[in-house]
């Protein structure tokens, strides 16, 4: 994945030495105008260069040369835009199947982003629309002009491919569909409460203006999705899907970017994709971002993480995120030359990754218990490599899991039963269970906790007081007749879903239990989200019939769709890669440079 710095390191240093000592490799003794270089001088120079630097002379002169060139070509780019207006970009076009290409083209920045691209189409085999191009941290709208988009003289633009074979134009002609479409689902179900709902750090609700929300679920939308691609090693979809999510989230107030806590991680991620895809002209952009994400983690986690410990016990992720933002401080010190800078700051990188690294002995102890091996590195990374304190870490996180499932099943029933009177609270879904229980109709104790706010006994006596037409309100009974039942476990289906049951467990769970989605929830909680068919008497062929009837039900329904399309692969863990084998590799490198 990394490059070999060796070469660059000379450059950097050469590139520092020729800036500090004021020497111009384009002007006399080293260039002359009508015979060209002055290789005696140049030879020279790079004798005194390497001795001062203690670089191999080689290398050095190798460097001079090439950077002297740089800068002839720069001039007479320079001279040309100035008596013409034609402006020479540098293009990277990047594909994560292969290495970078540098291309250079001369254009009118009147021109527009389009424009650019099918210039570059004509070196580059792409499908039609099949690249992003990315400038000073953005990406750049096809319709408008490059002027208007900060875009100059001498910039280097980064060109995302997303196929650029034969074999590839059908998935690329997929994945160019993917960004618009991550969009359009995204903004259907913003306003859905059943679909999407947003929550802070602490798990409290987040209300806000709804052109907000929808920008706000856009950009947590690409978020994860950036994250998916960046887990599989592929950072160029990833910058895009990053930039496109920096871009909506630019569209909500500070506040509710300080509340859900997302944009911090994003400035990381975008960051860190830089570094991978070796893209130094984005330096300047890194910065600035590495400074807000600084910000964001000293206020949400605490200078020591003192704030992360008080909420949930443990801090481990967070520890390996600051981690991360270290070593891309660290590396963008030493791309400005600054070494002492960065070699004390690749020290403290190299201390905190020492103390994320768990002990393989530890791990196989805890795989023998039974556990999965994710759950013992984040276990044993949290408890600083406390087997003991492992296996009740799991059990805790197990326990909260259960407890997160459950009160998203309650929120999303308590917005479905609606709200009282008062207008401030939602029908109580145990409180219309107790009422049940002891023989009330549904949906009169559903109405009678609706008109007297949650208050029971203020709802019996108006039950009683007001006694629904039809079936006698005091005779109910649980049983419920077939031709219901299936009815109401298709309408309760996708609330076990959406909190994370699979559809065929949640299935067996409600017609186990006859349609009372909270004896089905607290079944598959108690068991780990498996019920045993057998067992509980059900007809596994029937439950087969009756879901292939739900799921044809749920094919028009376009949010449905929408959900189902949004959550695929999405099921990325929270952590860092747990092997953290990319940062020590980086880390490694660097410090081989630094410490020769």
């Amino acid at each position: 994945m990394f490059f070999d710095l060796k070469k660059e390191d000379v450059l950097m240093q050469v590139r520092e030495k020729l800036r500090d000592d004021k020497i111009k490799l384009w002007l006399d003794p080293y260039y002359d105008q009508t015979k060209g270089p002055v290789n005696d001088e140049l030879k020279r120079l790079a004798e005194s260069f390497s001795a001062s630097l203690k670089i191999d002379l080689d290398s050095c002169l190798e460097v001079l040369t090439e950077l002297q060139e740089s800068s002839l070509e720069n001039l007479k780019q320079n001279t040309r835009y100035k008596e013409s207006g034609l402006a020479t970009l540098k293009i990277k076009v990047l594909h994560h199947q292969s290495p970078p290409k540098i291309i250079r083209k001369e254009l009118l920045l009147t021109l527009k982003a389009s424009d650019l691209k099918s210039l570059i189409m004509q070196d580059i085999t792409v499908p039609d629309n099949g690249l992003k191009l990315i400038s000073s941290g953005k990406v750049l709208a096809d319709n408008e002009s490059l002027l208007n988009q900060g875009v100059k003289h001498g910039n280097m633009i980064l060109a995302i491919v997303v196929g650029d074979s034969q074999n590839e134009m059908k998935e690329s002609e997929d994945q160019i569909k993917e960004l618009e479409g991550i969009k359009s689902d995204s903004r259907l179900l913003a306003s859905d409460d059943k679909y999407i709902e947003l929550e802070d750090q602490f798990g409290n609700i987040v209300r806000m203006p709804p052109a907000e929300k929808e920008a706000l679920v856009i950009a947590m939308t690409l978020q994860k999705k950036g994250e998916v691609a960046m887990k599989k090693g592929d950072y160029s979809r990833a910058l895009v899907m990053f930039l496109e999510a920096d871009q909506e989230y630019k569209q909500c107030n500070s506040k509710w970017l300080a509340a859900v806590d997302n944009y911090g991680l994003l400035d990381l991620d975008i960051a860190w994709c830089y570094l991978c895809l070796q893209s130094v002209s984005n330096l300047p952009d890194a910065q600035e971002r590495l400074k807000r994400c600084e910000e964001v983690f000293n206020r949400t986690y605490g200078r020591n993480f003192e704030r992360v410990n008080a909420v949930k016990g443990y801090s481990g992720n967070e520890e390996a995120l600051v981690m991360r933002l270290h070593l891309l401080q660290a590396v963008l010190l030493y791309h400005q030359n600054k070494r002492n800078e960065a070699l004390r700051m690749f020290h403290v990188t190299e201390h905190e990754l020492n103390g994320l690294k768990i002990d393989e002995h530890s791990i196989v102890h805890l795989l023998e218990l039974g556990y999965t091996l994710d759950e013992s590195k984040r276990a044993l990374r949290a408890t600083k490599g406390n087997v003991g304190q492992s296996v009740q870490y799991i059990t805790d996180m197990k326990e909260q899991e259960k407890r997160v499932k459950a009160k998203a099943l309650l929120d999303k029933e308590r917005k479905k039963l609606g709200l009282c009177a008062d207008g401030k609270q939602y029908v109580e879904p145990n409180y219309l269970e107790i009422l049940v229980d002891m023989g009330y109709d549904r949906e009169a104790a559903r109405i009678a906790l609706q008109k007297n706010n949650n208050i029971i006994t203020n709802s019996v006596q108006y039950i009683q007081d007001n006694p629904m037409p039809g079936p006698s309100a005091s005779g109910h009974s649980d049983v419920v007749v077939q031709h219901d039942l299936e009815d109401i476990v298709e309408s309760l289906l996708p609330q076990l879903v959406a909190v994370g049951f699979t559809a065929e467990m949640a299935t067996l769970a409600l017609y186990k239990h006859g349609g009372n989605i909270y004896k089905a929830a607290e079944d598959l909680l108690n068991n780990n989200g498996i019920i045993d068919a057998e067992s509980a008497g059900i007809n596994l062929e029937e439950v087969a019939r009756k879901k292939a009837k739900t799921e044809e039900s749920d094919e028009n329904d376009p949010k449905n769709e929408a959900y189902n399309r949004l959550v695929t692969d999405m099921n990325v863990e929270e952590d860092l890669d747990l092997s953290l084998q990319q940062e020590e590799q980086m880390l490694k490198m660097f410090l081989e440079l630094l410490q020769k």
